[in-house]
């Protein structure tokens, strides 16, 4: 069966078409009862949304965080051309983990949340965000393992004449960018990074308003920066002191008809469909030299599904701050898979190569993410 359709462009006597449901639409400031203990080790920051008589759009919210970055032996502020920054990522790296509560009731809690948003951030995000609008909350990817901001080199091979620059093989643009950005505020190192919710928490995925209940962020400070800073060698070790912390979050005021909707929907005590895609994270130490492992995750029954699962590994990523823990290691890894209830995924065996560049399997896998 066909329908004859006619352009929308032909449609001169259409109506134009507009939206007034919402009056008011603007961001409010939620802070943390106190501010002092931003920079202590396992200590629990909390900013509560006594939201009793509010409509608020969580889903559009964000973090701001401010702090600096400062030498961790006096306190002082590195040379302008000092090889160290924060890495990509950096203010996820500084928490322990991030909890989300509405009405007293976890709807998501993420253990390592630094390495988990780096994963789904590699994977989700293209590669031009990280020079344009990922700055804003510190992202910026590395291009290599390297905590070098020198692009070119002098090559010893010049002619008389003098030096030819050559490009530098460990030049790192993402290190590079991230430390031009701190070390160029006044005084250096000083940051002001804002995370949206997306990229913390799946609950995020429910974009309605939502009223007259609390709603609790917690973040826990990590015990190391070791996992936040990476340097060169011979660089001093650097260390994070966060000054200010706030939530801002949409707080919406409707037309009057939409409000006599909403009203109704409370008093009849309708249920409200919510779903979205939570997140959670578990990690494993490997034995060195085991070949072969298997892993065991729990997965809860009921109405909570799998619907995907990111591993990634690393090798002593947080000992020293010479090491970046926002870079993941191939280790040499040949195959994988998951088995889930019996079904295995992938059902066929992939054998991977990473020295002969043999792992475009994995590669198209990452890319349809």
């Amino acid at each position: 069966m066909s329908v004859e359709m006619s352009d929308n462009s032909l449609n001169i006597l259409e109506p134009p078409i507009y939206d007034n449901s919402i009056e008011y639409w603007q961001y409010q400031d939620y802070c943390p009862q106190s501010q002092n203990n931003l920079n202590q080790v396992g200590t629990p920051i909390e900013i509560d949304i006594n939201a009793s008589d509010t409509y608020i759009q969580p889903s559009k919210s964000y973090i701001v965080v401010k702090g600096q970055l400062v030498r961790n032996d006096n306190d002082n502020v590195y040379a302008a051309n000092a090889q160290v920054t924060l890495v990509n990522n950096a203010i996820t790296f500084l928490f322990s983990e991030c909890r989300y509560s509405i009405g007293g009731t976890i709807m998501e809690r993420i253990a390592n949340p630094g390495q988990i948003t780096s994963m789904l951030g590699y994977l989700s995000y293209n590669d031009d965000y990280s020079s344009t609008s990922g700055l804003k909350w510190c992202w910026s990817k590395d291009k290599t393992d390297n905590a070098d901001t020198n692009e070119f080199m002098a090559s010893q091979a010049a002619p008389v004449a003098g030096y030819i620059p050559v490009r530098n093989p460990n030049y790192n643009k993402g290190f590079a960018d991230r430390q031009a950005l701190l070390m160029s505020a006044t005084p250096r190192g000083s940051f002001s990074f804002v995370i949206p919710l997306e990229h913390l928490f799946g609950f995020a995925e429910y974009d309605k308003i939502i009223y007259g209940v609390k709603h609790t962020l917690t973040l826990t400070r990590n015990g190391s920066d070791n996992y936040a800073i990476h340097r060169a060698g011979g660089v001093p070790d650097g260390k994070i002191k966060l000054m200010n912390i706030t939530w801002r979050v949409p707080v919406v005021r409707t037309e009057v008809g939409e409000l006599m909707k909403l009203r109704q929907i409370i008093v009849d005590k309708r249920t409200i469909p919510v779903s979205f895609s939570a997140r959670t994270g578990e990690s494993i130490s490997v034995t060195p030299g085991v070949v072969n492992f298997d892993w065991r995750i729990a997965v809860s029954s009921g109405v909570e599904k799998p619907r995907w699962i990111v591993v990634g590994f690393q090798t002593n990523r947080h000992i020293s701050q010479e090491q970046n823990p926002a870079v993941f290691d191939h280790v040499n890894l040949s195959n994988a898979y998951v088995t889930l209830n019996g079904e295995r995924y992938p059902s066929n065996d992939f054998v991977t190569n990473f020295q002969n560049n043999d792992y475009s399997i994995l590669y198209d896998m990452f890319d349809s993410f």
